[in-house]
């Protein structure tokens, strides 16, 4: 299957600074690939690139397997950095100039406006809304054209936890409907819920690229503990599948090969008559993989 976008050895110079540097990167369709990094990593950078607001960079994209052009540009709808609305017009008003812009059909306007959950809002002006509903309209502004592709740049971005969960559940709800997305974003619990892919970049190079489940796929962490610290640890010794044995406070911390489950451990001790008083799996959370990455 073709890819839907497709970068190869992109580079981005401000001056002394390199934003983008040898970028590769690989987007399928239905993916919600996710560019994960710190502020100043060459996100929002690489999103202009590829939708062709920024220019002058060396090495090369394509979208849908060709080279970009105004008709591959119809089919990405986006949202960059803070959305522009004019503030005394409705959302349904505002729709209208971007559907005219876009040269789409205005009939599109309420189905985009239900899609965001803002249709009982519609004829209230933008200035009204909440800046969780602002960043909602701007998604349906994106979506008026009908896209195959969402960019969504930092679309959790100053939102408080009920907005964070609103766009979350939004996105999710998108991707439901077979659209490929591309966000970036800085906070790395979200991209854990949202995305099915994910790159880290930082000072604009790609550290990993590859599913969220890939990235979390390393070996499980394993707690115990006993009345016996000393007796558990032999007995753990001689259990097949164990990789690391490490000590934390009261506890033992396994790392385990990933077909180890707890119960396979507390079968295990229970055979040597060694009875845990503390049992845990420690799964690995996509904070924990990025800071690994960065700091590798």
């Amino acid at each position: 299957m073709t890819p839907v976008l497709q970068i190869s050895n992109l580079t981005k110079t401000f001056g002394r600074l390199k934003a983008v540097d040898d970028l590769n990167l690989l987007v399928e369709k239905g993916n919600v690939f996710g560019l994960l990094g710190p502020n100043g990593s060459g996100k929002t950078t690489t999103l202009g690139i590829v939708l062709d607001i920024i220019k002058t960079p060396t090495g090369s994209y394509l979208w849908f397997g060709e080279e970009p052009s105004h008709i591959s540009r119809k089919r990405i709808g986006a949202t960059l950095e803070t959305p522009f609305f004019y503030p005394y017009l409705s959302a349904v008003n505002n729709l209208r100039i971007v559907a005219r812009i876009k040269e789409k059909p205005f009939k599109r306007i309420e189905n985009v406006l239900k899609i965001v959950d803002l249709h009982h809002r519609k004829d209230d002006k933008f200035r009204t809304y909440s800046l969780g509903m602002k960043q909602r309209l701007a998604i349906a502004a994106a979506l008026v054209g009908d896209p195959e592709v969402l960019i969504l740049d930092e679309p959790t971005n100053g939102l408080d936890p009920l907005g964070i969960a609103e766009i979350r559940n939004l996105v999710n709800r998108i991707a439901n409907e077979g659209l490929t997305i591309i966000l970036a974003s800085h906070m790395l619990d979200e991209v854990q819920k949202m995305c099915s892919h994910v790159a880290v970049l930082r000072t604009g190079r790609i550290l990993f690229s590859g599913s969220v489940a890939e990235a979390l796929n390393e070996n499980d962490i394993i707690e115990v503990s006993s009345n016996n610290l000393e007796l558990l640890s032999l007995g753990l010794k001689n259990f097949d599948g164990i990789i690391e044995i490490r000590k934390e406070g009261n506890l033992l911390v396994l790392k385990v090969k990933n077909e180890i489950k707890p119960t396979d451990i507390n079968e295990f001790l229970i055979e040597k008559g060694i009875v845990l008083s503390h049992l845990s799996l420690r799964k690995k959370t996509l904070e924990q993989q990025f800071i690994e990455v960065l700091q590798a």
